[in-house]
């Protein structure tokens, strides 16, 4: 019972004592990442809008796979210039959290990967402007994914398919969002395209 005690009390010790290092740390930190964060997500709202001349502020919270996220309407001297929305599509290894912006026709503008852990080498492929650009101009009935080669909608990255679906799901959940919120006259058109 003695040998038990002399290997369990120092242990015990040792977790309350890295316990406590880690709270004092996380207190600290936590204010700086966060500012740090918010900087970055500004800086990557402005890229997605860049002649929005209006602060860009949230019109609003939406919710997909149980989370909520936050969208915008970008305007200039008052004027529409572009819908975001943030968005999360499941990858191979992880959510791949994006930004998507639509022009007022509801054509995607861009899109911007604002954070995932895919594997490096293969699934982070998806962060290459070759695929991203695909995105820019299509509607919401483009937004398809093919392993051919196509112009019309969006060709997998090689070996990556489930990174890239997970890129096409979130961008397609954001797009329906923004169209059924500001594309009153283009919803038509677009009902009925299966997710």
């Amino acid at each position: 019972m003695k040998d038990i005690l002399k290997i369990t009390l120092p242990l015990v010790a040792i977790f309350i004592v890295a316990g406590i290092i880690m709270s004092v740390t996380y207190q600290h930190t936590y204010p700086v990442r966060f500012q740090a964060e918010k900087k970055e997500k500004e800086e990557a709202l402005k890229e997605m809008a860049p002649d929005a001349t209006d602060p860009i502020k949230p019109a609003g919270i939406w919710s997909a796979d149980n989370k909520s996220y936050e969208y915008y309407q970008a305007t200039a001297s008052g004027n529409s210039v572009a819908y975001i929305a943030e968005t999360a599509g499941k990858g191979y290894s992880s959510f791949i959290k994006m930004l998507v912006s639509l022009n007022p026709d509801m054509k995607i503008r861009d899109v911007k990967i604002l954070d995932m852990n895919e594997t490096p080498g293969l699934g982070d492929q998806v962060l290459e402007k070759s695929f991203l650009d695909q995105f820019k101009g299509k509607s919401l009935s483009q937004i398809i994914l093919t392993k051919s080669e196509t112009k019309e909608n969006i060709q997998a990255v090689s070996g990556a398919t489930y990174s890239s679906r997970g890129v096409i799901n979130g961008v397609k959940d954001a797009v329906q969002l923004l169209v059924d919120k500001y594309g009153a006259g283009i919803k038509t058109a677009v009902q009925g395209v299966a997710k």
